[in-house]
C-alpha cells in the first residue's frame, strides 16, 4: 500500500523554501548595501520585497497547517498512526474531514435555506438538536456494531497458554481492525436511501418532528448520520467534542452547533457556535 505523511514532508518542503529565501535575502541586502541608485538597484530591491514577502507566507502557511493538524510534527513517522495515511483508503482521516467540512458549508448552508423558507422558528436551534441527536445516535449505533465484533473475534476457540501468546493477541487485535475497515466500506457505499430511513427514525421517534417537516431536513440527518459512523468507525475513532471550549470568539450566550473533532491526539477541528 502507498501511504503519505501529512505534516512531516509538508515542513520539510517549508524549511527549505524558507532557508532558500532567507538566503536571497541576505545576498540581495549585501548586493542592495553597495548600490548607487542605479536601475539594477531598484529591480535588486523589488526582488527582496518579494522574497521576503514569499518567506513570511511559507511561514505563515506552515504555522497555519501545524495548528489545523493540533500534533507535534516528527521526523520519524511509521506506516500507521494518525500521522500517515494510506492514499487508497477513500475513508482515510482528511477525506472524512473533508466530508465534515462539506457537511458544515454546503450542505447546512442549503438545509438553512431550507428551514427558512419553511418558516421554522429558531432554525439554528433546531440544526443544533438535529446535529447532536444524528451524531450520537450514529456513534451509539457504530459502537454497539464493534462490540459485536469484538465478542464474535474474542470467542474463537483459544486455549489458556494462546490467549497470553502475544502473537495470537496481535493476531486478534489485526483480524478486529479488519472486520472495523469491512464494516466502514460497507457503510460508505451503502445507498443514501438507508440513510435516509435511519434519519427519518430519528426525526420521527427522538425529535418528534411532524412528517411534513421531513422533507426540508432529512437529507442533512442522513449525511449527518453517514458522515458520524464513519468517523466511528475509523482508526483510531474521530470522536465529536460537545464540550464549549471557550474562545475569544464565543461567550456565554453562544452554543454549539457543529462539535469539534478530536482523534487519538488532539483536536483537530474546532467546535463551530451559534449566537442565542
Amino acid at each position: 500500500m502507498n501511504y503519505f505523511c501529512n505534516c512531516s514532508e509538508f515542513q520539510k518542503r517549508t524549511d527549505g523554501n524558507i532557508l532558500h529565501l532567507f538566503e536571497q535575502v541576505a545576498q540581495l541586502k549585501e548586493i542592495l548595501g553597495q548600490g548607487h541608485g542605479c536601475q539594477d538597484c531598484k529591480i535588486n530591491k523589488k526582488m527582496l520585497e518579494d522574497a521576503i514577502q514569499k518567506a513570511d507566507q511559507y511561514k505563515k502557511d506552515l504555522e497555519d497547517f501545524k495548528q489545523r493538524m493540533k500534533v507535534k510534527i516528527s521526523k520519524e513517522i511509521g506506516v500507521r498512526g494518525d500521522l500517515s495515511e494510506n492514499i487508497n483508503d477513500p475513508c482515510r482521516e482528511t477525506e472524512l474531514l473533508k466530508m465534515y467540512e462539506i457537511l458544515k458549508n454546503q450542505t447546512w448552508k442549503q438545509t438553512k435555506e431550507r428551514i427558512l423558507s419553511g418558516n421554522f422558528k429558531h432554525f439554528f436551534e433546531l440544526g443544533a438538536q438535529i446535529i447532536k441527536e444524528t451524531f450520537n445516535t450514529s456513534e451509539e449505533d457504530m459502537l454497539a456494531r464493534i462490540m459485536k465484533i469484538k465478542e464474535a473475534i474474542m470467542i474463537l476457540p483459544t486455549s489458556e497458554e494462546s490467549k497470553e501468546n502475544k502473537l495470537v493477541s496481535q493476531k486478534l487485535s489485526d483480524d478486529m481492525e479488519t472486520a472495523i475497515k469491512n464494516l466502514q466500506k460497507r457503510f460508505s457505499s451503502c445507498s443514501m436511501d438507508l440513510y435516509r430511513e435511519l434519519a427519518t427514525k430519528i426525526l420521527k421517534t427522538k425529535l418528534q418532528l411532524h412528517r411534513g417537516h421531513f422533507d426540508l431536513i432529512r437529507d442533512f440527518t442522513a449525511e449527518c448520520y453517514k458522515v458520524s459512523c464513519l468517523m466511528t468507525l475509523h482508526i483510531p475513532p474521530l470522536q465529536p467534542s460537545w464540550e464549549f471550549h471557550t474562545s475569544g470568539e464565543s461567550n456565554n450566550q453562544d452554543k454549539i452547533l457543529f462539535p469539534a473533532i478530536v482523534n487519538s491526539t488532539a483536536m483537530i477541528v474546532n467546535a463551530e457556535f451559534y449566537h442565542m
